[in-house]
C-alpha cells in the first residue's frame, strides 16, 4: 500500500515538474494570435506626435502587461524585416510561438521593441501563415488580431482568404484593427473580419489603439448568415475609360463600370475593381443592395506636358500619371506620391472629393538654348528650364536656379509664379 502511495505521489511530482518545464501545460479553451504591422507605411506619425509604430508597439506593452498569466499567446509580426524595394510579400514572422503568456511574456515584450516599419504589407499571405500557427490538434476557439494601417498590397485577396480559413476552420475567428486607416483599407478590414465572424476595430491614436486591442481579445465570434440573390456595385465619378470588375477568387472579368454605366448588377459575393493599374481588393455586394465605392480624384495644377508620375507611397508602384494634357486621375483613397522631376509630393487622397495639388512655377525670361539647372537645398539638380520650355511647375521649397554665372537661390510658395530674367 505504502509503495501504491509513493508510486502515485511520485506520478503527481513528476507531471507537475513536466507543467513547469513548458511541457502539456493546462488545456486552453482560446488561442489567441497577435498579428503586428511592421510594414513601411507604419512609419508615419499620427497626429499626436508619436509614429505609428512606435504607438503599435507601447499598445502591445500595455496588452501584454494587462493579460492573465494563463492566456495562451502567440505574436507574429509582417513588414519588418525588408525594405520596400524589395517588394517582399512573403515578408512575416512568427517572433513568438504559441504558450502560457506566463511562460513568454517577456519574450513578447523584448522582440516588440525590436521592429523596424519597413516593408510591405502582405495581409493575404500573414493571414494564411498565421492559420498555421495554431496547434491542428486544437478544437476549441482559435483567434487572430490582425493590426494593420493599410491594404493589401501583393498579390491575392485577403477578404477571400479570411472566408475560405473560415470554411476550413469553423474555429477560427479574426478580428481587425484599423489604426488610422482610409475608408478603403476600412472596408477590406472589416470584410475580412465579417468573413469569419469577428468584428472590425478602429483607432486613431495609442490609447485607442491599446482600448480596441483590449476590447477584441474580449469579443467572441458570432454567426453570421450568407444571404444569396443578386446586389448592385456602383463607382461614383467613374471613367470614361471604365473599371474592370473581375471576381475575386478566380479573376473572371464580370463585367465593367464607367461614366457611361456607373452601376453593375452582381450576385452576392466578392470582387475586385481596376482603378488604372491599382486595384480596389475585397470588393463586397451584398443580396438586395448597393455597394458604393466612393474613389478621390487628384488633379494638379500647371501640370507639365512631359507629365507627373503618380506612385502608391508604401510600395512605389505607378498607378498612372497626369500632364498638361490630362491633369486630373481617378484614385483609391490612400497616400500617394506625385513626380515632379526627382522630387517626391506626398498627398493623401480622401474619397469622395478632389484633391488638388497647386505647385509654384519658375519661368525664365529669354532662357537660354543650353538651358538653367534648377537645384534643390542639397545641390541636386531636380530640374531645367530653357527656351523650348521656358517654364517648371514645382513644390514648395527652396531652391537654386542657374543663370549664366549666378546662382541665384530664391523660395518657391505654394502657387507662386516666380519670374527670372536672362541679362547676358
Amino acid at each position: 500500500m505504502k509503495q501504491k502511495v509513493l508510486f502515485a505521489s511520485l506520478i503527481f511530482l513528476f507531471s507537475q515538474w513536466s507543467i513547469s518545464q513548458g511541457q502539456n501545460p493546462p488545456a486552453a479553451k482560446r488561442m489567441i494570435e497577435i498579428v503586428l504591422d511592421a510594414s513601411g507605411s507604419m512609419v508615419g506619425k499620427l497626429a499626436s506626435g508619436p509614429s505609428k509604430i512606435d504607438a503599435a508597439k507601447k499598445a502591445v506593452s500595455e496588452l501584454v502587461q494587462k493579460l492573465p498569466g494563463e492566456t495562451t499567446l502567440a505574436f507574429r509580426a509582417y513588414g519588418h524585416q525588408s525594405s520596400k524595394d524589395k517588394h517582399d510579400c512573403q515578408d512575416t514572422q512568427l517572433l513568438v510561438a504559441f504558450g502560457l503568456l506566463s511562460q513568454n511574456k517577456e519574450k513578447i515584450l523584448s522582440l516588440s521593441q525590436t521592429l523596424q516599419a519597413k516593408g510591405y504589407t502582405p495581409i493575404t499571405y500573414v493571414l494564411q501563415k498565421a492559420a498555421e500557427d495554431f496547434r491542428p490538434d486544437f478544437k476549441d476557439e482559435k483567434m487572430i488580431i490582425l493590426v494593420s494601417d493599410g491594404k493589401e498590397t501583393c498579390e491575392g485577396d485577403p477578404c477571400a482568404t479570411a472566408m475560405a480559413l473560415a470554411k476550413a476552420n469553423p474555429k477560427l475567428v479574426i478580428h481587425t484593427v484599423g489604426f488610422g486607416v482610409d475608408e478603403a483599407t476600412k472596408s477590406q478590414l472589416d470584410c475580412i473580419a465579417r468573413a469569419t465572424g469577428g468584428k472590425y476595430f478602429g483607432a486613431e491614436d495609442t490609447a485607442q489603439l491599446i482600448t480596441v486591442l483590449s476590447q477584441a481579445v474580449e469579443t467572441s465570434a458570432v454567426t453570421t448568415v450568407e444571404e444569396k440573390g443578386n446586389g448592385w456595385l456602383e463607382v461614383k465619378r467613374a471613367d470614361f475609360d471604365g473599371h474592370k470588375v473581375t471576381k475575386a477568387d478566380s479573376g473572371e472579368e464580370v463585367g465593367v463600370i464607367s461614366s457611361l454605366q456607373s452601376t453593375l448588377e452582381l450576385p452576392a459575393g466578392l470582387y475586385n475593381v481596376a482603378f488604372g493599374s491599382s486595384v480596389w481588393k475585397s470588393v463586397e455586394v451584398k443580396a438586395k443592395k448597393t455597394t458604393v465605392l466612393d474613389p478621390g480624384q487628384l488633379e494638379v495644377k500647371h501640370a507639365s506636358l512631359h507629365g507627373h508620375e503618380v506612385m502608391e507611397a508604401e510600395t512605389g508602384v505607378v498607378h498612372g500619371s497626369v500632364s498638361a494634357l490630362k491633369d486630373t486621375i481617378t484614385l483609391i483613397p490612400g497616400q500617394y506620391v506625385v513626380m515632379f522631376g526627382k522630387i517626391p509630393w506626398l498627398v493623401e487622397i480622401k474619397g469622395g472629393g478632389t484633391t488638388i495639388l497647386n505647385p509654384g512655377t519658375v519661368e525664365v525670361k529669354w532662357a537660354h538654348y543650353l538651358g538653367h539647372k534648377i537645384y534643390n537645398s542639397a545641390g541636386e539638380i531636380v530640374g531645367e528650364v530653357s527656351n523650348i520650355a521656358s517654364s517648371i511647375p514645382l513644390p514648395p521649397g527652396d531652391y537654386v536656379i542657374e543663370i549664366g554665372k549666378q546662382k541665384i537661390p530664391f523660395s518657391l510658395k505654394e502657387g507662386e509664379n516666380l519670374v527670372f530674367e536672362r541679362k547676358d
